[in-house]
């Protein structure tokens, strides 16, 4: 597999459209900073690594509004969408860092000081590559 961030967003939309509590995602140490960064800005409720044999897997719990009833309505996340591909990289600055849904959204970027949030990097003034968008 080539691009594990597009698989793992990939995965979280499906999970996300079918209802599920949560999806499984193939473990890499890029896609656990993502889903911590995704768990700090609260668009997923929780992360677990789990071992199955000599694999890792992560799991993450995904998060949904819910309607009177109790029962989940739709997900916190309305859309994702990957920046960064194999074979066409998004650099930006700090100053360029774009804004999703006029800040209600967040850009997730991994940069010298590691994998944050935009608010961080510019907090930071540190800028990277933009892997994806989350609103």
């Amino acid at each position: 597999m080539n691009d594990l961030v597009s698989d793992m967003l990939l995965r979280v939309n499906n999970g996300l459209s079918r209802k599920k509590e949560n999806v499984d995602l193939v473990y890499s140490k890029l896609v656990t900073e993502i889903a911590r960064i995704l768990v700090e800005e609260g668009f997923i409720l929780y992360q677990q690594i789990l071992t199955r044999g000599k694999k890792k897997i992560l799991r993450v719990g995904l998060k949904y509004v819910l309607d009177k009833f109790g029962k989940p309505q739709r997900g916190v996340i309305s859309g994702l969408k990957v920046a960064s591909r194999p074979g066409r990289r998004m650099y930006v600055s700090f100053r360029k860092i774009p804004k999703v849904r006029c800040g209600l959204g967040s850009v997730v970027l991994t940069t010298p000081k590691g994998v944050m949030a935009d608010n961080k990097a510019r907090k930071e003034k540190v800028g990277g590559e933009v892997l994806c968008f989350v609103w």
